[in-house]
């Protein structure tokens, strides 16, 4: 990010607290200097997110978005810091009324997304937070603009067992993954405490194909409410009296999970149980002191009419500062200089050398390579390995055959190699004469190659050479 960003990050806001910090980004606590108000920032090494629609509406669910600002690798984000209970912190099971009451603001806040084409695809109890009487939904950095037309999401993000099937790979996600994501939390948080109806309502939540799913959060709420209009009145009064908030101080809100790349191919998804008490307890409510917050006054835009905006970048002007800053500030000065980022190919790249030679064996498999005994005695192949992939290469082997036609003994050897790390690459060496070819007038002989290891993808794990060898 360019310096005069983070001097402009560093004049107006003082950091008190790293919350997260990973190759995709970092979480900051922070205040502003001249009021105090408590804010987060966030740095993440992508762009394209939906910060910036998200700031010019005024959503229920996210917190309030201050600033925005991307250039070609990465975006900074300065947004309300959400004081009350991650649910990813709870301790018992939710109660049925309580997630009907809370599925029932999720249903009206992912309305006013879903209606400008915000896909969350990371919905999950470390992205829900109790404020008071109001649910909160927080982490936006795997979300995404729905695009009529598109296959497929461009990029692979989510948190698997709350990813929908879609969310693989196997086709674009829409307001019906976010209700799969919502079915999954809700069902974990619920444990066992979960009656037919209910149980009936999140498993069409949650069905392997989107079209048997509930097509829209509007009709999620109507199952939801069409039942027993008495059950949903209760529960709404209950978490508006702030039921869900213990007397006890809570903790910081912020579990800032950057959501994980997942894998590209579908798997049997796990659903997490949490234990249900042997006994019901009836719920009482406790006296609730909640320590003081000041309102932030930062700017806000009002409510308009969407029209999808350019992609921004800070100007000169956008961000000059005034002329006198302040005399002395404790904290020390903080840049925010971008990483390198690497790409990784997702395979183990292998080049094979034969006498010194890039060899193809495409272009080579139909035909043999001829060599003499003598040169035979002299002859090397050397397989070049690269790890391109995000992940060590553990346990690799190489398994070498040299078989002679007409006659002769088989040579197999299996050699082990040292874990290849992200990155790294190393070279295998073959001799040919500790292979001893038996005294024939007429003789060929195949050189079979395999790398073996963990479930790593390769763009080569198998060669093969032959040779017509003569006098």
């Amino acid at each position: 990010m360019k310096g005069n960003v983070a001097e402009f990050l560093e004049f107006r806001f003082e950091k008190l607290k790293l919350l997260k910090q990973s190759e995709r980004g970092e979480v900051w606590l922070a205040q502003t200097r001249q009021g105090g108000e408590l804010v987060i920032i966030k740095r993440v090494l992508s762009t394209g997110l939906p910060y910036d629609v998200i700031k010019d509406f005024s959503f229920k669910l996210p917190a309030r978005i201050f600033y925005c600002v991307e250039d070609a690798a990465e975006t900074v984000i300065v947004e309300e810091f959400i004081h009350g209970e991650n649910l990813h912190e709870r301790k018992k099971p939710l109660s049925e009324s309580e997630t009907r009451a809370i599925l029932l603001q999720l249903c009206d806040g992912l309305r006013e997304l879903h209606a400008q084409n915000i896909i969350h695809r990371d919905i999950k109890p470390s992205n829900l937070i109790l404020q008071g009487g109001r649910v909160r939904l927080i982490d936006f950095d795997a979300a995404r603009i729905f695009k009529d037309g598109k296959q497929a999401d461009t990029r692979l993000l989510g948190t698997k067992g709350y990813a929908p099937p879609e969310q693989y790979g196997s086709g674009q996600t829409d307001p019906r993954s976010d209700i799969y994501s919502l079915g999954v939390t809700m069902k974990i948080l619920l444990g066992k405490n979960c009656d037919e109806p209910l149980k009936k309502i999140l498993d069409k939540c949650t069905a392997y194909d989107p079209i048997n799913r509930f097509q829209s959060v509007d009709e999620l709420k109507t199952a939801l409410t069409a039942e027993e209009p008495r059950i949903f009145i209760k529960s709404l009064i209950l978490l508006t009296a702030g039921i869900f908030l213990f007397a006890t101080s809570p903790p910081l809100n912020r579990d800032e999970n950057f959501s994980e790349e997942i894998a590209a191919q579908v798997e049997t998804l796990p659903v997490e149980k949490i234990s249900t008490p042997a006994q019901t307890i009836e719920f009482k409510l406790p006296e609730i002191i909640l320590p003081p917050q000041k309102e932030i006054s930062l700017p806000n835009a009002a409510p308009k009419e969407y029209k999808p905006p350019p992609r921004k970048i800070f100007s000169e002007e956008d961000l000059k500062l005034p002329e006198t800053p302040p005399a002395s500030s404790s904290a020390a000065p903080i840049t925010f200089e971008p990483k390198p980022r690497k790409t990784f190919s997702g395979l183990l790249k292998t080049q094979f050398y034969l006498n010194g030679a890039l060899f193809n064996q495409d272009e080579h498999k139909n035909d043999r390579e001829k060599i003499s005994r003598a040169e035979w005695l002299q002859a090397q192949a050397r397989l070049h390995i690269t790890n391109d992939t995000a992940a060590a290469w553990q346990d690799p082997s190489i398994k070498i055959i040299f078989t002679p036609n007409w006659g002769g003994d088989k040579l197999e050897e299996t050699k082990t190699l040292p874990a290849l790390e992200v990155g790294a690459a190393t070279d295998f060496i073959i001799s040919f004469d500790t292979f001893e070819l038996p005294n024939k007038d007429r003789l060929s002989v195949c050189l079979q190659i395999y790398l073996e290891g963990d479930e790593s993808k390769m763009d080569e794990h198998y060669w093969c050479v032959w040779f017509d060898i003569a006098d």
